[in-house]
C-alpha cells in the first residue's frame, strides 16, 4: 500500500511540472498560449529532439559528448531531401536513405572515436565541421525543402508510431540487455566497471552505434515534421543538441520519480512549450535564450533541493503551529 501510495505522488510530481509551465504561460500570455492545437504542435516538435536526447544519452552517461549528433542529423535529412528534388525518389526510399545515411555517419563518428584515441568532444568537434564542410559542398541552394507525400511520416499517426517504436526499443536496450547494464556501470565509475568485467571499448563502439540508429530515425522525423532543413554552417548544428542536451538533464532531475526516458520526454517537451510559451509573451530571439536558461536553471534547482525545500516548509508550519500553541 506504501508502495503504491509512493508511486501515485511520483506520477503527481512528475505531471505537475509541465501542467506549471503551462499554467504558467497561459495566465501571462492572456489566454494566447496554450490552445489545443499549440500542444498538439509542440508535442509533433517534441518528438524529434526527444529521439536525439536518446542517441546522446548512453554516451553522455560515460562522460562522452558527442557534439557531431546535430550534424549527422542535419546532413542525413537533407542528403535525403537532395536527392527527392534532384531525382523525385519515392517516400520508402527516401526513409531508408536518411535513416541509412544517418546510421552511416553515426558510427563512422564511433569508428574516429575508437581510432584516434582522443577525448570525445575533440573527436566530435573534428567530425562535426568535417559534417558540416561536407553539406556546404554538397547543397545547391542554403535551405532543402520536402513536400506532399514524402513529409507523411512527419504526420500524424504516423510520426506518433514511428517515436513509439524507437521509444519501446531504446527502452528495451538501456532497461533489458547487456548494453543497458554495462552503460549504467560506465556511467557510475568506467574503471570499476572495467575492472569488473565490462569491456568498456566495446560499449562505447556499441553506444555509437545504437545512437546512430536513433539520429537516423530522428533525421527523418524532423525534415518530415518541419518541411526544411537548414544547411549547417559555422557549427550551427550544435544549436540542436544543446536543447537536447537540457532535455537529458531535466530527465536525470526527474529520474528519481519516474524512468529516465519519460523524464527525457517531458523535458524535451517542456523545452518546447517554454519556446512557444515565450514567442507568446513576444520576447525577442535573445531574451528567449536567456529566459530559458534561467527559467530551466529555477527548474533544475527546484528538481534537485525539492526534499530540502519541502522540509524547509514543513519546519516552518510546525514551528508557526508550536507559536501559536505557546501563545
Amino acid at each position: 500500500m506504501n508502495t503504491k501510495s509512493t508511486k501515485i505522488k511520483n506520477v503527481f510530481k512528475v505531471i505537475l511540472l509541465p501542467v506549471v509551465v503551462y499554467l504558467m504561460f497561459f495566465i501571462c500570455s492572456g489566454g494566447k498560449f496554450g490552445k489545443s492545437s499549440s500542444l498538439i504542435m509542440n508535442l509533433k516538435q517534441s518528438l524529434a529532439p526527444t529521439l536525439i536526447s536518446f542517441a546522446m544519452c548512453s554516451n553522455m552517461l560515460c562522460d562522452r559528448m558527442d557534439l557531431s549528433a546535430g550534424a549527422v542529423v542535419m546532413l542525413a535529412a537533407m542528403f535525403g531531401a537532395k536527392l527527392v528534388y534532384l531525382y523525385g525518389i519515392g517516400l520508402g526510399t527516401f526513409a531508408l536513405i536518411v535513416i541509412g545515411t544517418g546510421i552511416v555517419m553515426g558510427i563512422l563518428s564511433g569508428v574516429m572515436y575508437m581510432l584516434l584515441k582522443v577525448p570525445a568532444i575533440v573527436t566530435a568537434l573534428g567530425v562535426c565541421m568535417i559534417y558540416e564542410t561536407l553539406s556546404n559542398l554538397a547543397s545547391i541552394s542554403w535551405v532543402t525543402a520536402i513536400k506532399g507525400e514524402i513529409t507523411t511520416f512527419g504526420r500524424f499517426p504516423y510520426c506518433l508510431i514511428i517515436f513509439a517504436v524507437m521509444f519501446a526499443l531504446f527502452y528495451i536496450i538501456f532497461n533489458y540487455t547487456k548494453l543497458g547494464y554495462n552503460v549504467r556501470a560506465c556511467a557510475s565509475s568506467q574503471q570499476i566497471a572495467k575492472n569488473g568485467g565490462v569491456n568498456t571499448k566495446k560499449t562505447a563502439f556499441l553506444c555509437y552505434a545504437v545512437s546512430a540508429l536513433f539520429l537516423g530515425v530522428a533525421a527523418l522525423l524532423k525534415i518530415s515534421i518541419q518541411g526544411s532543413i537548414d544547411t549547417p554552417m559555422y557549427m550551427s548544428s550544435t544549436n540542436i543538441i544543446f536543447n537536447c542536451m537540457l532535455g537529458i538533464y531535466v530527465g536525470l532531475a526527474l529520474e528519481q520519480y519516474c524512468n529516465l526516458l519519460i523524464g527525457i520526454f517531458i523535458g524535451n517537451f517542456i523545452l518546447n512549450m517554454l519556446t512557444t510559451g515565450l514567442l507568446s509573451l513576444g520576447l525577442s530571439a535573445s531574451l528567449q535564450d536567456t529566459a530559458s536558461g534561467a527559467f530551466l536553471l529555477i527548474i533544475m534547482i527546484f528538481t534537485y533541493n525539492n526534499q530540502r525545500v519541502m522540509d524547509y516548509i514543513g519546519n516552518r508550519k510546525e514551528r508557526y503551529r508550536l507559536s501559536r500553541q505557546n501563545s
